[in-house]
């Protein structure tokens, strides 16, 4: 259902059926663009648009909505603003903000774990995939146990501003290499870990590469703006850990299930965003694990020895002893980076992909079985959902997968 609020036509319908989103954006050419995304989701959105906050408060006052998503620079009252009122007012409603990737920092410090960012310009799939996430995951960020968890962290890493500037710069497609390199030998932690890479033997190099600029060029862009986020969670937190907690061990995991989980959305042809989507979260879906050792590294060691002696998974002890789980932690810090919906979710229920309200292939499938099958292959128990993969249909590629995991262990290992 399609209502345009700043139109003549300004009621909107009620259908219990139907979920309702209010874009709020002072373009009439983009309010049009909203709408017409959503006329072909079967029914699923009942659709709304103002061309001011003022205007979407006044909105608000009569109708109930689910979802709010705001531009940021707005003429009168920003989108920041208007999503703090809606917050306020409307604390069940969800809030996404649309703006440029130069905004994206300040985004996240302004609204908070429950908000989500689209980047301009908005791509169909990904305002599509981020709506496709919201019912489930915001239900599960919200969730006060792990808040309470989150506030006993002894700190929160910020935004990393490397990312931001990466992103930047790949932005703009006249921007040397050069320049990004510069960036990237700012930060030793991500230079090491870059080359790193590149000389691993999974690349298969016959010479050594010792030039950030030539790794950056052997890796490409998206890998590099990915590993930006990883190396940044890293330098953080091993610095300070108070156990003897395996860093080395977690880094070699976190890099097979990305490769892993990148190689599962290649086979099935998916679009690029979405392979991306899936590596960023593979290499980013146990980092609760270092946040937990960091700050609690006794009730941490604990959940790992009770998981070993009873032979439980560690999610399941860690919800008994801490309420929330390494998941859901690293799930809520990547929310409060404002990382887009797919990869936030696919880290919050890669244990339990049942959680999501997605139900088709996506970043959350692949990373999903990524993590399972490299438990596999190391000799441990996998908590592979078969159920959940019949239930989307795809239960039949799992051989597939499983060859494209032996594939990446073998590289790795060469």
């Amino acid at each position: 259902m399609l209502i345009d609020a700043a139109g003549e036509k300004g009621a909107v319908h009620s259908d219990d059926s139907m979920k309702r989103i209010l874009f709020v954006e002072d373009s009439a050419l983009l309010r049009d663009m909203f709408l017409t995304v959503l006329s072909d989701e079967d029914g699923r959105w009942e659709v709304a648009t103002a061309a001011s906050g003022e205007e979407a408060l006044e909105v608000l006052k009569h109708h109930p909505f689910d979802v709010v998503a705001s531009d940021m620079h707005m003429h009168g009252m920003s989108g920041v603003e208007l999503l703090a009122e809606v917050l306020k007012l409307y604390p069940g409603t969800s809030r996404i903000i649309i703006s440029g990737a130069a905004d994206q920092a300040a985004a996240a410090d302004a609204l908070g774990s429950t908000h989500q960012f689209i980047m301009k310009p908005v791509d169909v799939n990904t305002l599509r995939s981020t709506l496709a996430c919201l019912e489930g995951l915001d239900a599960f960020l919200k969730c006060e146990k792990l808040r309470t968890l989150a506030g006993k962290m002894k700190a929160l890493p910020s935004f990393p501003a490397l990312y931001l500037e990466i992103m930047k710069a790949i932005e703009k497609p006249d921007t040397p290499l050069q320049t990004i390199n510069e960036l990237i030998v700012k930060d030793p932690g991500l230079t090491a870990k870059i080359l790193q890479i590149v000389n691993s033997a999974a690349m298969g190099l016959h010479e050594k590469v010792n030039d950030p600029m030539d790794a950056v060029q052997q890796l490409g862009l998206g890998t590099v703006k990915s590993l930006a986020l990883s190396a940044h969670v890293f330098t953080c937190f091993t610095a300070s850990l108070r156990m003897n907690f395996p860093v080395n061990a977690l880094w070699n995991h976190l890099m097979q299930t990305g490769n892993t989980a990148r190689a599962i959305m290649r086979v099935e042809d998916a679009d690029n965003a979405y392979v991306e989507a899936a590596y960023t979260a593979g290499l980013l879906h146990d980092i609760g694990k270092l946040m937990l050792a960091d700050s609690l590294p006794r009730e941490f060691q604990e959940a790992l020895t009770q998981a070993m002696d009873t032979h439980r998974p560690l999610p399941e002890v860690e919800a008994q002893i801490f309420g929330a789980t390494h998941a859901g932690l690293a799930a809520y810090l990547l929310g409060l980076w404002g990382l887009p919906a797919p990869i936030v979710e696919a880290v919050a229920f890669h244990h339990q992909p049942e959680m999501s309200s997605n139900h088709h292939f996506s970043p959350l499938t692949a990373v999903h079985a990524a993590n399972a099958l490299e438990h596999e292959l190391d000799g441990q128990d996998s908590d592979l959902n078969l159920e959940y993969l019949a239930k989307i249909g795809v239960a039949d590629r799992l051989d597939a997968w499983r060859v494209e995991a032996e594939k990446v262990r073998a590289n790795g290992e060469k």
